[in-house]
């Protein structure tokens, strides 16, 4: 027997890994079947979500000018701020940096548009114990600001 490819599409569920392919692969590898797994839906984002794209997708907004809203052209003008923690906070999404969190928690780290207009008392949804969760939740925020952007 060939060996199979299990390909999760994109965009199937970002927040969470989708189970679907990883049982498939569990139960194929019970019987001695040889699989691979292939997630599509991160493929893109890291793609997506890079310092490199997003350079040229601000090169591009530029040439266009097809800034058009009060938020985007606030995200524009911080560009140089958006450009430079976002490889970095890509990779502490991934579990790759965890001592990041500390710097995300920060104030004054992570640039901020409309989306952190919906903060809460962060110290009391979060309390002292959650900087971990606190870090993903900012720099969930932050890259929707950049979703923002993009549409």
């Amino acid at each position: 027997m060939k060996d199979i490819l299990l390909i999760t599409p994109p965009f199937t569920q970002l927040n969470t890994p989708y189970p679907a392919t990883a049982y498939l692969k569990g139960f194929l590898n019970t019987k001695n079947i040889d699989s691979y797994q292939m997630d599509l839906g991160i493929e893109v984002i890291l793609e997506l979500f890079s310092e490199k794209t997003f350079r040229e997708l601000f090169e591009i907004a530029f040439e266009n000018d097809t800034i058009q809203s009060e938020n985007c052209e606030r995200i524009y003008a911080l560009k140089k701020q958006y450009l430079q923690p976002l490889d970095e906070v890509i990779r502490f999404l991934q579990g790759k940096n965890n001592t990041f969190a500390r710097q995300i928690c920060t104030d004054n780290f992570l640039p901020r548009a409309s989306r952190f207009d919906q903060l809460d008392d962060m110290d009391w949804a979060f309390g002292s114990m959650g900087m971990q969760d606190k870090a993903k939740h900012l720099a969930t925020l932050y890259l929707e600001d950049l979703s923002d952007f993009i549409i």
